[in-house]
């Protein structure tokens, strides 16, 4: 996992770390085809941040088509195994229908399990489903939801190390 992720990092940090990156150099579509196989030897010998790295690449697309079932497999086994990203990642994936059809009980039950570890978008997500009746249309539920969003994002500020960390997925 280590090697394949210092190559997949050095290659983002030549060509940009953002969202979408360009086109590959021949040398690097090399070494990133490469950096998958790690990833996808390490996920199989139950390496979840392999997982979360796997369905990341294939999410956004980063020196690979973009593909979401690949990105959701690989996700599904990061978020069975317990990784909160990946179960924040699926529940954004059923939410907007990327890859699958939207589908808010899958999307709240993920961002359930992300929310029980104190995930703060996940938290933050499940208010805003209960406030539009995508799920449980409890107003009650939805502003205790609000409000401990509100409350980790506070804790973020003072003590990020005590909350789980933020992915940004779209």
């Amino acid at each position: 996992y280590d090697l394949g992720y210092r190559v997949w990092a050095r290659i983002g940090r030549a060509v940009g770390s953002g969202r979408e990156w360009p086109a590959l150099s021949a040398s690097q579509q090399e070494e990133m085809d490469g950096a998958i196989v790690m990833f996808q030897e390490a996920m199989d010998q139950g390496h979840i941040l392999a997982a979360r790295s796997i369905g990341d690449i294939y999410f956004w697309g980063k020196g690979v088509a973009q593909d979401y079932e690949r990105a959701m497999a690989a996700y599904k086994v990061g978020a069975e195994a317990g990784d909160v990203g990946c179960q924040f990642a699926l529940g954004i994936m059923y939410y907007k229908g990327r890859g699958v059809a939207v589908d808010y009980e899958q999307a709240r039950a993920w961002f359930e399990k992300a929310a029980a570890q104190d995930h703060p978008n996940a938290v933050c997500q499940l208010g805003v489903m209960y406030y539009d009746g995508e799920g449980i249309a409890d107003a009650e539920t939805a502003q205790d939801a609000h409000v401990r969003h509100l409350h980790l994002e506070r804790l973020a500020a003072v003590e990020p190390h005590r909350v789980a960390p933020r992915r940004a997925v779209a």
